[in-house]
């Protein structure tokens, strides 16, 4: 029974249909412009410029559709999954190739998730990007859409394969570094990571880049952007090693009894430190973090633990409690768009509210002890106050565009260490929280400015390896 239901599911893909022609208004354009689909007549349009999403007349469906930088195919269809569903953690039961009659060929994924529903995945590769759809239904209900699942893939329509940016900034030489797959071990959680090594002889001053929240990959993937491997190579080529790794809950997406935020973010970040003082090509005075969103953070604890660090570079990190930069994130997006989809967080916002005012954290979160001790952790953490118990050099930058972490945060790092000689504090005034210049200018950043392609901003590494060198 089981396999006659997955060749069910392949069938899907393969069975002829009658297209008819699209009007231009039927049809989704990515934000970076790189491809079309058509929109399934009578569904629901609940896109965004980086990602199609369609929803069936009777809420049993979700259809989607995105682009990810990458010519691994499974590793591209891994990520895009990773942009729909944060959580999904599914292996795939059933993988072919599926040739269509223009010639493109795509690679379909079956997934049986533990809801009982069904996900079927394309991916294609295209100028080192892979495209992806994906469908998630019961199955009966995937066989009675086929044919609106037919057309969007022999619709699906490449408007610009080549990348609309180089691959790499301006800044990076790659004659400069090499760059060497390794494993960090911390406790026993092993984890992919990339050592960006400078040429030439003797030892380098290196940084440790430590993740914003989220289950990120060690290039800080966001869309068509790569914010973490733009520093790495960026700083590589200024002579400075880096070392990246892909981020716990990356890698591992089982939830992990008692978990906190030191289990997320400082233990990993101090082995990381570790493995580099073992290495003769790195000079051990001469180690630094670089903390980006909630690594920026976690940057005055990952100091306070590891007192030999030579300096932390905190990169949009708030000196405030995380409850707190949440609700102001919240209340931004409400003030775009009231009934915006914040993915739950504002209820998240409620929660930490109650137990910021006395609510136990196991009654608060339905009587979850994981999540309970999890957000436990996060709150009980003031970056402010541990910045202002440390005496290790610190190089604090903040986007002035930015409403994840704001100019709010700013000032008052600014009040907190501004008179410290060892404490420098920059501002870029058209940069948002990936330190890019996108969207328009002349307002705050929103979200759909991450659908466009950009770099880290040349000023911030060259203002990074000054410090370091200073």
């Amino acid at each position: 029974m089981k396999k006659l239901m997955l060749m069910l599911i392949v069938l899907l893909f393969t069975l002829p249909v009658t297209t008819h022609a699209q009007e231009e208004t039927d049809m989704y354009t990515d934000g970076a412009g790189l491809y079309q689909i058509p929109i399934p007549a009578g569904w629901a349009n609940q896109s965004t410029p980086e990602m199609a999403h369609f929803i069936n007349p009777a809420a049993t469906a979700n259809l989607y559709a995105l682009v990810v930088e990458g010519a691994d195919v499974q590793a591209g269809i891994q990520a895009a999954l990773s942009q729909i569903s944060p959580d999904f953690s599914a292996q795939p039961v059933q993988t072919m190739d599926i040739p269509l009659p223009s010639g493109d060929r795509w690679t379909q994924n079956v997934y049986m998730l533990p809801d009982g529903m069904l996900a079927a995945v394309l991916g294609r590769v295209d100028n080192d990007l892979t495209y992806v759809i994906a469908i998630f239904a019961a199955q009966d209900v995937l066989a009675a859409e086929s044919a609106i699942i037919n057309q969007t893939l022999l619709g699906h329509t490449l408007t610009n394969a080549a990348p609309t940016t180089p691959v790499t900034a301006a800044y990076v030489n790659t004659e400069n570094f090499t760059e060497q797959e390794i494993v960090l071990t911390s406790g026993t959680f092993e984890l992919p990571a990339t050592l960006s090594l400078p040429a030439g002889e003797g030892t380098f001053p290196a940084v440790v880049i430590v993740h914003g929240s989220g289950p990120n990959d060690r290039d800080g993937t966001l869309g068509l952007n790569k914010p973490y491997r733009d520093l790495a190579q960026g700083l590589a080529s200024q002579g400075i090693a880096v070392l990246r790794y892909d981020k716990r809950t990356y890698v591992y997406r089982e939830p992990i009894s008692g978990f906190t935020v030191d289990d997320e973010v400082t233990n990993d970040a101090l082995a990381a430190i570790a493995l580099l003082r073992g290495n003769d090509r790195i000079d051990s005075t001469r180690i630094f973090v670089i903390g980006h969103s909630l690594g920026a953070m976690f940057a005055p604890r990952i100091a306070e633990r590891d007192t030999a660090l030579a300096g932390a570079v905190l990169m949009a990190g708030t000196p405030f409690s995380f409850d707190q930069v949440l609700s102001t994130q919240v209340n931004y997006l409400r003030s775009l768009d009231a009934n915006a989809d914040v993915g739950g967080l504002d209820a998240l916002v409620e929660v930490l509210n109650a137990i910021r005012n006395g609510a136990d954290p196991v009654a608060a979160f339905g009587g979850d002890t994981n999540q309970a001790a999890y957000w436990a952790s996060m709150m009980e953490y003031v970056p402010g106050d541990t910045a202002q118990s440390l005496e290790t050099p610190m190089l604090i930058l903040q986007g002035e565009r930015d409403y994840q972490v704001t100019m709010s945060d700013f000032t008052t790092w600014q009040e907190l260490l501004g008179e410290r000689e060892n404490v420098t504090l920059v501002s870029y005034p058209t940069l948002n929280h990936i330190f890019m210049a996108l969207g328009s200018l002349d307002r705050m950043a929103v979200p759909t400015d991450y659908s466009e392609p950009g770099f880290v901003d040349a000023e911030v590494i060259a203002d990074i390896v000054e410090w370091i060198n200073r």
